[in-house]
């Protein structure tokens, strides 16, 4: 690769409006998220379904071993590359125990028919990685283009690839100092590609958040594994190899919030400017609010199918919300799905009918939160595609809702009696014959 570049938390709890139906708990909760609806594509005793030079890739003991002996040039990248068709929007799992010398795994790729001298290849491709080198773990390497730094998060876009690092998904010293990668042993790399969005994680720690809205952004491609040219030794151990497809068709992501003003949103409320405002790139409730009903931060814009993501970090015990497809009605709190809590949790059920046309069945899951280790913020997403909606906080899932209107409306987020920040707020809107 070259250098150019959680477990008790709290539960989260909805409350949908008539917009919405009812809650419910997911039967597999937390740990077997994971699991569900996964595929492997490693069966454990050879390299079927896969292809690669033979003299570099190999399965000892259950586990494909990358391997090149001591003095042996690799004259180009050489990968493993799965025959299972191209990857388009995906959830990949590896567990990867890395002993010496640069790998990566590729995925959207293209192939690479000749090298720079002209000569005939076979095995080697070009696309985003999940690099795996020393000094760079997790970064998103993307092969002459602009990638990703661990704990970045990067957006590019228009047709002269205009590239802005919007924020971290992590500060960087806390990422290094949290042991989020361990050297020699096993670590589970994730990469989860939605449009043009991408998470890469190692061992569930957020590490690289990227947006490619480019002319040259990588759609769809092969899979595969690295070998780094060079000379050996080399020697890179996979294996629990795992793709979830994602059916859903997602459609070119976007940054609500860029980190520096209020482009794209707009207030609602007595007092909403003097409650919120933006701070070394995060947005602020200033806290202290004691309104009713209070202020809130809404968009701009009107958005019906789409997965929200955004991190949080709360400083008190008063309530914080997140309002999803709502009129602007002109009213402060105008109808609509409403998910909130208090402290650090998002888990309160409250009756009221400035929020809510009516209150149905709502279920809380007795399920512990997942707790992020010290100084990561917490991490929220919320699909809403259709009728349903799903709500995770912090990568598990705590609620489901079925029977939600489809209808446009606002995004927003309620002021508070207690400081609350949130950055990184991301739209991945999802395509719908349905949509409005």
């Amino acid at each position: 690769m070259l250098r150019r570049f959680v477990i008790v938390t709290s539960i989260i709890m909805l409350v949908l409006s008539a917009n919405c139906g009812r809650a419910v708990e997911s039967d597999k909760v937390g740990a077997d998220r994971s699991k569900a609806g996964f595929v492997p594509i490693f069966n454990g005793r050879d390299l079927t379904g896969w292809d690669g030079e033979p003299r570099f890739w190999s399965v000892k003991d259950g586990v494909v071993v990358a391997q090149v002996n001591p003095g042996i040039p690799v004259k180009n990248h050489s990968y493993l590359l799965w025959q299972g068709g191209k990857v388009r929007d995906f959830e990949l799992h590896v567990k990867l125990r890395s002993t010496v010398g640069n790998s990566g795994i590729d995925y959207r790729a293209e192939p690479v028919l000749t090298d720079r001298n002209g000569e005939d290849l076979k095995w080697t491709i070009r696309g985003y990685q999940h690099d795996i080198a020393k000094g760079w773990m997790g970064s998103l390497y993307n092969w002459g283009k602009t990638g990703a730094q661990p704990s970045q998060f990067v957006v590019v876009s228009g047709d002269e690839n205009v590239t802005k690092t919007v924020g971290s998904v992590v500060d960087k010293d806390v990422l290094y100092k949290s042991g989020y990668y361990k050297p020699k042993q096993w670590n589970e790399f994730t990469v989860i590609a939605r449009g043009s969005h991408i998470l890469h994680r190692i061992n569930g720690y957020p590490v690289v958040e990227f947006i490619d809205n480019s002319r040259e952004a990588r759609r769809e491609g092969v899979l595969g594994l690295q070998v780094h040219s060079g000379r050996g030794p080399f020697l890179n151990e996979f294996k629990d190899i795992r793709i979830r497809k994602l059916k859903t068709n997602f459609v070119q992501a976007k940054a609500l919030f860029n980190g520096q003003d209020f482009t794209g949103w707009t207030f609602a409320g007595d007092e909403a400017e003097n409650q919120w405002s933006v701070e070394d790139g995060v947005l602020v409730n200033k806290g202290g609010s004691q309104r009713h009903p209070t202020p809130n931060i809404r968009t701009k814009d009107d958005y019906t199918h789409y997965v929200l993501r955004f991190q949080y970090r709360k400083r008190g015990e008063q309530e914080a919300a997140v309002l999803l497809r709502f009129a602007d009605s002109g009213r402060t709190h105008p109808k609509g799905i409403r998910i909130y809590g208090k402290g650090d949790d998002f888990d309160q059920v409250g009756p009221d009918a400035n929020f809510l046309l009516e209150l149905r069945k709502w279920h809380r899951p007795a399920v512990p939160f997942r707790r992020m280790p010290e100084r990561f913020w917490n991490e929220c997403e919320i699909v809403l595609n259709k009728g349903q909606l799903e709500v995770r906080v912090n990568g598990v899932l705590r609620a489901t809702g079925t029977g939600c209107e489809q209808m446009p409306g606002k995004i927003g987020f309620e002021a508070s009696g207690s400081r609350v920040e949130y950055r990184n707020v991301v739209l991945i809107p999802i395509f719908s014959d349905k949509a409005k």
